[in-house]
């Protein structure tokens, strides 16, 4: 419309120009100057008289021309009109061809965006329903590892345990060894002093012998005497030697039973101590995948009351009101648990975090993840945490939707 307007302007000014330059070149074949009057004297002129019909035919031939003139650019402005308006015909129908196209495009691209949607959302769920398969395992799976991993530790403390009281049981066998030597020890001892007692005692005797016999027979009496004083001292030491040796080997024998006894006492304490140590283990380690579980069966609750508590802001209004802040933070919540629930851990990350901004679609599909602000081992495993929860649970409400489109989650981990 606005196109055919101009052009009928255009023509209507070319129009007006024509006009105006047939009635210029009229103008100027005009003479509108006043006779001039003779400077000099009059003098007499012969003049030839005009006729009158030749003035008037000539005058009609002047009008015919400029009828004849009038009429050219009247026809030149009719075809220049009519060149206008084909030429603006032509254009909008151009124009109305072009839109049409265009539409046929636009409704072409729409349906084609519409089934990529369709088919992108179909394998959304698809991956989605993988990715829920895949945390069930992998989280049944860390918690038998790390039941495992704590029944290791109380097999390896049991061992550790039962390596101690061993070696206890050893240092206390080796001393028992050493107390056995040393009665040993001490029974050489008391056998060389009685050999010694006896050897003197045989020297003694000799001596008095000798001199009871150098004294002949006026000493026997004295001789004999002396002799069975040697011989009783003798037969003394001799008892007094064999009454050593039996109180060293009862020494010895009583050492060895006390340490026999210690060894026994020390080892059966050993195997208490790494049953209970075993014992406690494994019922740790139930308690651990319990716990587990417990809090799986939680998280998994926490975020079906929250997508039914979101789910009633459907049937409210048509026009939602703005979400409260408490809303905002309960959802928020929860977005932080559907994605702790993939955060790995270890025990290097001990009072560590990062700060990740998330940027999420309404439907909860993460369309850009941060570097992270924070230590580099939390920010990475955070990283995939998110990657692996998307899509993201969102709420129903459009207007709490647009307050975690934006999001900055801190992670720590939790040991």
């Amino acid at each position: 419309m606005i196109t055919e307007q101009g052009g009928i302007k255009k023509a209507v000014v070319i129009s007006l120009a024509l006009h105006l330059l047939v009635g210029v070149v009229l103008l100027v074949g005009i003479d509108f100057s006043a006779p001039k009057r003779p400077s000099q004297p009059a003098s007499i002129i012969e003049a030839t008289m005009i006729d009158d019909g030749m003035v008037a035919q000539q005058a009609k031939r002047l009008d015919e021309m400029r009828a004849q003139q009038a009429q050219e650019a009247a026809a030149e402005q009719a075809q220049a009109e009519a060149e206008q308006k084909a030429a603006a015909a032509a254009e909008q129908q151009a124009a109305k061809q072009e839109q049409a196209q265009e539409a046929a495009r636009v409704a072409e691209q729409q349906k084609a965006l519409a089934a990529e949607q369709a088919a992108a959302r179909a394998e959304q769920q698809k991956v989605t329903e993988q990715r829920q398969a895949q945390a069930a395992a992998e989280a049944k799976k860390a918690a038998e590892a790390k039941a495992a991993e704590a029944k290791k530790a109380a097999e390896a403390k049991a061992a550790e345990a039962k390596r101690v009281a061993e070696a206890k049981a050893a240092a206390e066998a080796k001393a028992n060894a050493e107390a056995k030597a040393l009665a040993a020890k001490q029974k050489a001892e008391a056998d060389a002093k009685a050999a010694e007692a006896k050897k003197q005692a045989d020297a003694k005797a000799a001596e008095a012998k000798k001199a009871a016999e150098a004294k002949a027979a006026v000493e026997a009496k004295q001789a004999a005497e002396a002799k069975a004083a040697a011989d009783a001292k003798k037969a003394a030491e001799a008892k007094a030697a064999a009454e050593a040796k039996k109180v060293a080997d009862a020494k010895a024998a009583e050492a060895k039973k006390v340490a026999d006894a210690k060894a026994a006492e020390a080892k059966k304490a050993a195997d208490a101590k790494a049953a209970e140590a075993k014992k406690v283990a494994e019922a740790k380690a139930a308690e651990a995948k319990a716990a587990a579980a417990k809090k799986a069966a939680a998280s998994e609750q926490a975020l079906k009351d929250l997508e039914a508590m979101m789910g009633d802001d459907l049937g409210n209004s048509s026009a939602p009101a703005a979400p409260s802040q408490g809303e905002i933070d309960q959802a928020r919540a929860m977005i932080q648990q559907a994605v702790e629930r993939y955060f790995q851990v270890s025990s290097t990350m001990q009072g560590k975090q990062c700060v990740v901004n998330v940027r999420v679609a309404a439907d909860g599909l993460v369309l850009k993840i941060g570097d992270g602000s924070g230590d580099n081992a939390v920010c990475q495993a955070g990283i995939v945490a998110i990657r692996k929860a998307s899509p993201l649970p969102m709420p129903k409400n459009s207007e709490l939707v647009k307050e975690l489109q934006n999001l900055n989650l801190t992670l720590k981990p939790r040991l």
